[in-house]
Order: C-alpha cells, then sequence, then structure tokens
C-alpha cells in the first residue's frame, strides 16, 4: 500500500507538470483541419475579421516540413493578394485581416514565441505593408512581431522583420526561394521599462537546418524600430493580406522555445541522467517505448497526455526498457505528451503520432 500510495503521489506530481505547460503556458496550435476553401471568417473556428471580409482560405494541401511535429496536418490557410478590382497585377486593395485569439488569457511577461511554417507564392513592391503575419494585444490595436517578404528585383525572396509599425524594415541579406516552404519563429521579450521589449525573428530552411530544438544564440533578423512602443500584452495572431501571396500551416504560439518546436516521432525526445528515450509507431498502430542508457529499475508508469494535459493512455511496465503501449484507437494524427515516472525520475516530452 505504502509503494502505491508513493508511485501514485509521483504520477500526480508529473500530471501537474504537465498541465502547467500545456494550460498555464497556453501553448495554441492551428493547422486549418477544416473543410477545403473554408473562409478564415467563421467564428465557429475561432477566427474574426477586421476590415473587409478576407479572402483568406483554407487549402490542400497543408505544409510540410521534415521533422516537424505540426507538418503535414491539416490543410493550409491561403493569404492572397487584396484585390482592388482593375487586372493590373502590380496593384493592390485594402488591407484585410483575419485574426484569431491564441491564448486564453492574455499574457504581459516573459517571453511569447510563435512558430509557423510559410511558403511565398508572390510578392508586389517592398515596404511596410508586406508583412503577412502578426501578433497582437487583446484589442488588437497594436500589432507587432511583423514578417515581410518581398523580391530582390532578381526573382529572388527576403524576408523583413520589424517590431512595429515602421517604414525602417531590417531585409535579410540571404536569398530564399519562392514557392518553398520554411520555418519562422517569432520571439517577443517582455522588458520592464518603456519602449525596450526586444523582438527577434528566426528562419530555417528545411534541407540546412532541419528543425533546431534548442534555440540558437544568433536570431536571423533584429528589428530597426527596436526602441519602438512595446505592446501591453499579446493574445491575438493575426493573419494578414495585402502585397504578398503565402499558405501558412502549422501556426503555435506559447512561451518557450519548446511550446512551439514539438518533436516528431523517430527521433529522441529527452534526454536526462544518461537515459534518452525514444517512440516508435508500429505497424498497427500502436506506441512502442525504448529508453535507451542506464536500466530502468521497478515499476514505473507510462502515460499518455494530450495537449489539454487529459489523460489518454496509461499502462504500467516492469524493470523493462522497451514496451508497447496498447493505442486502442485512442490517438488520431496529432501532439501529444508521453510521461514517464517512477524510482528511476519522472519525464514528459511532446512527440507527434502519425
Amino acid at each position: 500500500m505504502k509503494l502505491k500510495l508513493q508511485f501514485k503521489k509521483v504520477l500526480t506530481a508529473n500530471i501537474l507538470l504537465v498541465l502547467s505547460t500545456c494550460v498555464f503556458a497556453q501553448t495554441n496550435v492551428e493547422n486549418f483541419d477544416y473543410p477545403e476553401s473554408t473562409l478564415l471568417t467563421d467564428a465557429s473556428i475561432g477566427f474574426e475579421i477586421k476590415a473587409s471580409t478576407p479572402s483568406i482560405s483554407v487549402v490542400s494541401p497543408g505544409l510540410e516540413y521534415s521533422g516537424l511535429a505540426v507538418s503535414g496536418i491539416g490543410n493550409a490557410a491561403h493569404i492572397n493578394i487584396s484585390e482592388d478590382g482593375d487586372t493590373d497585377p502590380n496593384t493592390y486593395g485594402p488591407e484585410r485581416i483575419a485574426k484569431k485569439p491564441f491564448f486564453s488569457s492574455s499574457v504581459n511577461s516573459g517571453t511569447v514565441y510563435l512558430s509557423f511554417l510559410g511558403n511565398i507564392t508572390t510578392t508586389i513592391g517592398g515596404d511596410f505593408n508586406n508583412f503577412f503575419i502578426a501578433v497582437s494585444d487583446y484589442n488588437s490595436q497594436s500589432l507587432r512581431g511583423r514578417v515581410m517578404a518581398k523580391d530582390d528585383g532578381s526573382g529572388n525572396l527576403i524576408f523583413g522583420f520589424t517590431k512595429g509599425y515602421s517604414t525602417d524594415i531590417n531585409w535579410t541579406t540571404d536569398l530564399y526561394n519562392y514557392n518553398e516552404t520554411y520555418l519562422f519563429v517569432v520571439k517577443y521579450e517582455f522588458v520592464a521599462g518603456d519602449n525596450n521589449d526586444v523582438a527577434s525573428l528566426f528562419i530555417f530552411e528545411q534541407g540546412g537546418d532541419g528543425v533546431p530544438f534548442t534555440e540558437p544564440s544568433t536570431p536571423t533578423l533584429i528589428p530597426n524600430d527596436g526602441s519602438g512602443s512595446d505592446l501591453s500584452n499579446i493574445k491575438i495572431l493575426h493573419l494578414r493580406q495585402r502585397k504578398v501571396e503565402a499558405v501558412v500551416d502549422g501556426l503555435s504560439l506559447g512561451m518557450s522555445w519548446s511550446d512551439v518546436l514539438a518533436e516528431t516521432l523517430n527521433l529522441e525526445s529527452f534526454v536526462s541522467n544518461q537515459r534518452s528515450v525514444k517512440i516508435f509507431q508500429a505497424e498497427d498502430g500502436n506506441l512502442v517505448v525504448e529508453v535507451l542508457g542506464s536500466h530502468l529499475d521497478g515499476e514505473h508508469m507510462v502515460s499518455i497526455f494530450n495537449l489539454n494535459g487529459q489523460l489518454l493512455l496509461k499502462q504500467n511496465t516492469n524493470n523493462q526498457n522497451r514496451f508497447t503501449l496498447d493505442n486502442k484507437s485512442q490517438l488520431q494524427k496529432g501532439v501529444y505528451i508521453l510521461g514517464i515516472n517512477g524510482p528511476s525520475g519522472n519525464y514528459s516530452k511532446k512527440f507527434h503520432y502519425n
């Protein structure tokens, strides 16, 4: 009885840890798992509009980026260049925005991360109107962390970044390709004082960079308008159409780098106390968990949670470093959390089930 009680306390502590990561960090993911051609004007899927009704719509298929947990889930959003009623491809219409609250309550301290997949089709011109995604406060009045795209004049793509509304844009010197999917991470740090919050942008290429599961020390871009006005809080994500045609997917907003970049199956999911854990998906849909390194001694509880902290599967294992979890069709395609609790330690990590 004493062993069972102690084990229950350990499991409860780990569930609280998982819940604090998932709920209080308020990580939210949007994979546009809606029917193709759905307009992002439907309040039932959480989006609202600002200005004219946008033609931002759901397209199929979704974007893919090897090794990223949100890759290939659902569909994607198509941000078009704003129509202006004529046939001139070099003119554009008014700003149109589809916005969605990504946090249940506003965040006004610490650091907020936005990650997304982006694939740019066409651009017009190149100024502050070329931004296509940003975050804002709860009343949508201040858009910050603005990511932009334009042509370099020779058919290559470059990306730009500002902290807020500014004509002084920092553009990449590296060249990128149209119709190629890149991984973006926008970082916004709240700093005590006025007009000194820090914004930065990271851009990763699938072939060369893969998925960086730890934050690089140097971002791709920092804004030239770093002393611009700060946000009082962050709650809403904006997709904006005007001068950039883009497909975006896998939007994730969280409060740490690991919140927004979950790992996939068949990759090492965590390392602690000289142990690494791998998760494999068997042909029958069950999960195979393998603990490498020092042996797991004694009885351990293995649990699977969804990102809302709901317990979906649990199973005991005794003195085993490799075991199978019977899925019983509980897990659908998506991101989950594996927890292992017992005498050898308590572990939890995100993974993707395919």
